[in-house]
């Protein structure tokens, strides 16, 4: 009940776990709303405590999901964003990345390492790197004192999520427009052919919008986005307690 309890109560829970499960079954309640308008009273009970267990389920499901296709997404991108912010190499601006190092520095402690000793040992200087962006992520959890990193983290939670569930979810649009021709050739549930032609588009036009809308390159721009927003934060982060209220998977 504890994890249900979070599931309703906690943003990020709701945002970034939660509502892409429920995108992804939303074409099979589309279907049950117009071709069972009367619900069955045939197994109440089970329903409801199927109601009760499901949302913490899925969204179990979605998260674990999406922490796989993440580790996937960081390879084909050359690294986890924040951890790239660091690098010398490849950098947009010196300027910045010497900016952000002396920020890190000057915050944790953490001695990172200049462009020729990253260069002559790039994998150590990124496990570095990885230190210190941890360390980062820990200081900003607090969603009440960086709510821009706290909003950022959910937008990029949400669209990582519903990237890991694009082929279900696509799967489930046609598993759903097929059986809404099987449903009225059989003449299981009354549906006229407007109806049919109404729910079928509905399934394409879903599909088309998670095959479109939910992309490696749309991940990777929130991505970048949450880790430009953590290294922002770093211009006013103090010394002060850690809060434990935000999530720190990204």
């Amino acid at each position: 009940m504890t994890g249900l309890l979070q599931l309703v109560t906690d943003q990020y829970s709701r945002k970034a776990r939660f509502l892409p499960a429920v995108l992804v079954v939303a074409p099979v309640c589309v279907l049950a709303g117009l071709a069972i308008p009367v619900a069955t009273q045939i197994g109440t009970k089970v329903a409801a405590l199927a109601a009760a267990c499901l949302p913490f389920l899925v969204s179990q499901i979605v998260r674990d999901r999406g922490l796989l296709i993440e580790s996937r997404l960081f390879v084909a991108w050359g690294g986890r964003p924040s951890e790239v912010l660091l690098r010398w190499r490849d950098a947009p601006s010196r300027t910045a990345v010497e900016r952000r190092h002396r920020l890190v520095e000057t915050h944790f402690g953490i001695a990172l390492p200049d462009a020729a000793a990253e260069a002559a040992d790039p994998a150590e200087a990124d496990a570095v790197y990885a230190i210190a962006t941890a360390a980062l992520r820990e200081r900003t959890r607090d969603r009440d004192r960086f709510p821009l990193v706290f909003a950022e983290l959910v937008a990029y939670g949400f669209r990582r999520n519903g990237y890991a569930c694009r082929l279900p979810a696509i799967a489930v649009c046609m598993l759903t427009a097929a059986g809404t021709v099987v449903l009225a050739r059989w003449s299981v549930v009354p549906l006229g052919w407007k109806q049919q032609t109404g729910l079928i588009f509905f399934d394409a036009l879903w599909a088309a919008v998670w095959w479109l809308g939910f992309t490696p390159v749309a991940v990777q721009r929130v991505a970048q986005k949450y880790a430009n927003q953590l290294f922002v934060s770093l211009e006013n982060l103090n010394t002060g307690p850690v809060s434990n209220s935000q999530p720190t998977e990204p």
